[in-house]
């Protein structure tokens, strides 16, 4: 940026950008929040790119995610009430959940693959399938990254295909809807099924995980 200089009054700290307008460092800083934000918005949930779920962030940003999802009225309270119950879980289960963590979802290059052929594919990528826990933690975060509820609990899913997990009790889980069948279900619907491993599934993609951890 060219004849930019920093200039103190009063009163604030100002900017004088080069045209000549003087700018509050605060509208700077806030316009440039604001830009990162949507920047973060648009690189969020993408097929074959892991995804980052920072457990510190969901956890200061409780308040702020219970507020937003009891703002879309009946349909946000449950989801809230369902991400209480797999915080508990998490919380419970430090090892399991770790406080760093990455989804992965696979691009659909195949005719058809075996729910145990997908189970297998995420333990090759990462820790395994996410489960129902991880899944929720994941939209918590779409939350904390700027996405709306209403895109996320009311709005058909964006992403090509249905995700599949593993869910807790051994089961199957389906997750989203599918762009490229119009199964217009949002991001945050779960299904759940008995996991049958000789099944051939011919639309889904595994969703896969993987633990993070930082060097001290």
């Amino acid at each position: 940026m060219l004849n930019v200089f920093v200039k103190k009054s009063a009163e604030e700290l100002h900017v004088q950008l080069f045209n000549g307008r003087m700018m509050p460092l605060e509208d700077i800083v806030r316009d440039y929040e604001r830009l990162l934000k949507k920047k973060v918005i648009k690189n969020g949930l993408k097929v074959g790119e892991w995804f980052r779920i920072d457990r510190e962030t969901i956890n200061k940003s409780k308040e702020e995610i219970c507020h937003k999802c009891n703002q879309a009225g009946d349909e946000g309270r449950a989801y809230w009430k369902r991400f209480e119950k797999s915080n508990k879980i998490a919380d419970e289960n430090p090892g399991q959940y770790t406080s760093l963590m990455e989804t992965y979802i696979f691009e659909h290059s195949w005719e058809y693959k075996t729910e145990q052929e997908m189970r297998d594919m995420c333990v090759e990528v990462g820790a395994g399938m996410c489960d129902e826990v991880i899944c929720d933690l994941e939209l918590q975060m779409r939350i904390c990254n700027g996405e709306s509820v209403n895109e996320l609990f009311k709005k058909a899913d964006k992403l090509p295909r249905v995700r599949i997990i593993k869910l807790r009790n051994g089961g199957s889980g389906y997750l989203g809807g599918s762009s490229d069948f119009n199964f217009n279900l949002p991001p945050a619907d779960l299904g759940r099924y008995d996991f049958n491993p000789h099944d051939e599934d011919y639309v889904s993609v595994p969703y896969a995980f993987r633990h993070v951890h930082v060097l001290s």
